[in-house]
């Protein structure tokens, strides 16, 4: 089987290959200077995900996400990062085998009372809006991404469907109540 891999396998990509390289003419940290509170790693994991890795300004756009840390640890932080992967892709770091226990296992959600959605606001709504005009019907995640942050894309497709009923129920309602406004007056 194949490794998994997603990150690019470009032939020269923007960060060094290796540490060594990447820590050439850097000044070495203290072991505890370099530690990384979850808080920060989560920014980073986030900027990650949302930067072009091959962009030429990855690392300030990092830097923005993650207050406190200087450049310098931010290349450590990615070199270390792709360490690890590089490790459990080749297999010299075993996959975990995360086997379910009795107390671990989860009761069926059906059981459950379902969770009543959050209600829209109307800045949410019109970020919605100006999302659909930008991006188009069905890119959710683009909409969700790029203007109403704080809905995932499964809530605005969601939120979308009711938008795009309530269109046409508005507009049948409409009709409606015109063709029988002009049948009673052909009656007559």
């Amino acid at each position: 089987m194949e490794p998994f891999s997603f990150f690019p396998t470009a032939p020269s990509p923007p960060f060094p290959s290796s540490s060594s390289a990447l820590l050439e003419s850097t000044p070495q940290l203290a072991e505890d200077g370099d530690q990384w509170t979850f808080e920060e790693n989560k920014r980073f994991e986030t900027a990650l995900a949302e930067f072009d890795l091959g962009a030429p300004d990855l690392f300030d756009n990092i830097q923005t996400r993650v207050p406190g840390k200087t450049l310098w640890e931010i290349k450590k932080h990615l070199d270390d990062l792709f360490e690890d992967i590089e490790k459990i892709e080749t297999g010299i770091i075993p996959i975990p085998d995360y086997k379910t226990t009795p107390t671990q296992v989860k009761s069926n959600p059906r059981s459950q009372p379902r969770k009543k959605g959050v209600i829209w606001t109307e800045e949410e709504h019109k970020l919605f809006l100006q999302g659909l005009k930008m991006y188009g019907k069905g890119d959710w995640k683009s909409i969700s991404r790029h203007c109403v942050m704080s809905r995932n894309p499964t809530q605005v497709a969601s939120h979308a469907q009711k938008y795009f009923l309530r269109l046409q129920n508005s507009a049948e309602s409409e009709q409606n109540a015109n063709g029988e406004c002009s049948a009673s007056n052909n009656k007559v």
